[in-house]
């Protein structure tokens, strides 16, 4: 019945363009967060903003979905279970086992769509947010019930403040939780339990509906909104709800719409770049109305909070405006939100004498440029090597010394993970099977097993001792987990090694074409199609090339202007689409 609904809105309103999105790239809109979240192009989930509680500090993994709350974020991994991070206080931040479609996080409380179509809540149904509270003057609630969804099944769901709605797979919508717009009246006097409010939706068929902090809205079948509990009503056609009091709205020629009071920090979060803003709204006697020019288009929207808004434009960079006293309004530099077009980015590590510095470039942007991501790690960590596991696009780096990092949350993160057991570590590169591989001079060629948890047993184990003459600089697995590839630095060129896992043996390959390169080679990476990338430094440029090593040629080189090029290592992550769930409309 859900595929024959959703059969029949893709045929009745084909020029209404409806972004029914595959949450492999879809990021839920949040109405109350101080942080932002999004899945970049490498399916790995990327935040900014407050952090006080951990709620912009991801997991490690690949990621379909996200949505961000109160002082917690949820995110759908690619195997469809839940991860969440944050406070968890109500247990908001503790999702229950199984697969799902989507979630939505609130300010206390989470939901989910599980892939059956059935709903589940977990987090608080206490009305008392603060000891100071309104609804503690209403001595008769005692709960209101928002982590207790309704029965039946569901396409989408968003979690609010205190209450909590959800799109049917009927397309009618259903809300539980408060009924109350705000606890107190304008006078401080409570408010009957039972006034007309956010919890009390009209009928009719949607396509998306919203939860806020006070309110709710909906997108009908032909893109008009409809709000109820309060908020501003926008008019004209919309695709997606960004959320928020008043919210922003993406607009079915792709600007944006931002609505918002007329005071200044209220009205800040509305005033969306190259937009044009009236106050009050037309045709109403308050607030503020923004809309952005045709010539600044949006993909998608990601969170609203109190007093900000970020969304994806149509080059998949992300936008934020408003007010952002903890950074909520400066996404990383060079993010790039996961979309349908092909896209990937690579990871590097720049270490010099005075710092450590993990960067991205965006390798389908043209010209290349070096974007700074870990600004702020004022320790050097004297890293010589990175490499990334494509099982989960896992980032790890390693120092001089053997100690063995891992480099979170888009690079911008670094937290020790243990020893490797050696000194003077070079290189790293993982095999398909997910060992880790090192080359540490003096020690030789060594391998980090995992235990069944998928947990590195440490130290590691020699398996080609060095011999006095090799001196290693990067090593790199071939896709296959066949052949690894070694590169030497000499006084005059570079040698290139290949060590064949099965035979266990190492032959120079591609004599004469490294020899020919003088500049010392300071990292190497395979690329998915297994020709080899390069890297070496010139003055303030990095330059790199790529090799075929099947026919011994360089097919590629540039240079990228940039302070930071003394690259220690780089990684090449998965960017190939994940198995997206069901498509079902975006929140």
């Amino acid at each position: 019945m859900k595929n024959l609904i959703l059969k029949f809105y893709k045929l009745i309103l084909p020029t209404f363009k409806i972004l029914i999105l595959s949450y492999s790239f879809v990021v839920s809109a949040a109405t109350l967060s101080k942080q932002n979240c999004v899945i970049q192009a490498d399916n790995t989930a990327v935040c900014w903003g407050s952090n006080e509680d951990g709620q912009a500090m991801p997991p490690s993994g690949t990621f379909l979905q996200i949505s961000t709350g109160g002082s917690h974020s949820c995110g759908i991994r690619t195997d469809k279970s839940v991860a969440c991070w944050g406070l968890d206080e109500e247990g908001q931040s503790t999702p229950p086992s199984g697969n799902f479609l989507q979630v939505s996080t609130g300010f206390w409380h989470s939901c989910g769509v599980r892939t059956d179509n059935t709903l589940v809540c977990w987090g608080s149904n206490d009305p008392y947010w603060t000891d100071k509270d309104p609804y503690r003057e209403i001595k008769e609630v005692k709960t209101l019930g928002q982590s207790d969804p309704q029965k039946g099944t569901f396409l989408q769901i968003s979690a609010g403040g205190r209450h909590t709605c959800g799109v049917r797979t009927d397309h009618t919508v259903a809300c539980w939780g408060s009924h109350l717009a705000d606890a107190l009246n304008g006078n401080g006097v409570a408010r009957p339990v039972n006034s007309d409010s956010q919890s009390t939706p009209p009928e009719g068929e949607f396509l998306q509906v919203v939860a806020m902090k006070h309110s709710s809205c909906g997108i009908r079948p032909d893109q008009t909104v409809e709000c109820w509990g309060g908020g501003l009503i926008p008019s004209d056609s919309y695709s997606q709800a960004f959320g928020g009091w008043g919210g922003c709205w993406l607009k079915t020629d792709h600007t944006v719409a931002c609505f918002s009071g007329q005071d200044l920090p209220q009205s800040e979060k509305a005033r969306v770049p190259n937009s044009t803003c009236r106050c009050p709204v037309p045709g109403s006697n308050s607030g503020c109305a923004c809309t952005t020019d045709s010539s600044h288009t949006f993909f998608q929207p990601l969170e609203m909070g109190q007093t900000h808004a970020c969304g994806v434009r149509s080059d998949h960079t992300v936008a934020c405006w408003g007010y952002g006293p903890e950074g909520q309004t400066f996404p990383p530099q060079g993010l790039i939100a996961k979309s349908a077009d092909p896209a990937c980015l690579v990871y590097g590590v720049h270490n010099d004498t005075k710092q450590t510095q993990f960067f991205i470039a965006n390798i389908n942007a043209g010209p290349l440029e070096i974007y700074p991501r870990s600004e702020g790690l004022t320790d050097n960590l004297q890293i010589e090597a990175l490499d990334i596991d494509h099982f989960n696009n896992q980032l790890f780096a390693a120092s001089g010394e053997g100690k063995l990092y891992e480099v979170r949350n888009g690079a911008q993160a670094v937290s020790e993970v243990g020893e490797l057991g050696f000194d003077k570590v070079e290189a790293l590169s993982f095999h398909p099977d997910r060992s880790l591989w090192g080359w540490a001079q003096g020690t030789g060629l060594f391998q980090v097993e995992r235990d069944k948890d998928n947990e590195f047993k440490f130290p590691g184990t020699v398996i080609v001792p060095y011999d006095g003459t090799i001196k290693i600089k990067d090593i790199s697995w071939n896709t296959e987990g066949t052949i690894l590839y070694g590169v030497e630095n000499l006084e005059q060129g570079n040698r290139l090694w290949s060590y064949d896992q099965n035979q266990g043996e190492a032959k120079l390959i591609c004599e004469d074409l490294m020899a020919s390169l003088t500049t010392p080679i300071n990292a190497l990476e395979t690329h998915p199609d297994n020709s080899l990338i390069f890297t070496f430094t010139k003055n303030k440029k990095l330059a790199f090339g790529v090799i075929d090593v099947s026919h011994c040629e360089i097919t590629v080189t540039g240079e990228i202007a940039t302070d930071y090029n003394q690259v220690k290592g780089i990684a090449w992550p998965d960017c190939g689409k994940p198995e997206s769930v069901e498509s079902t409309p975006s929140t």
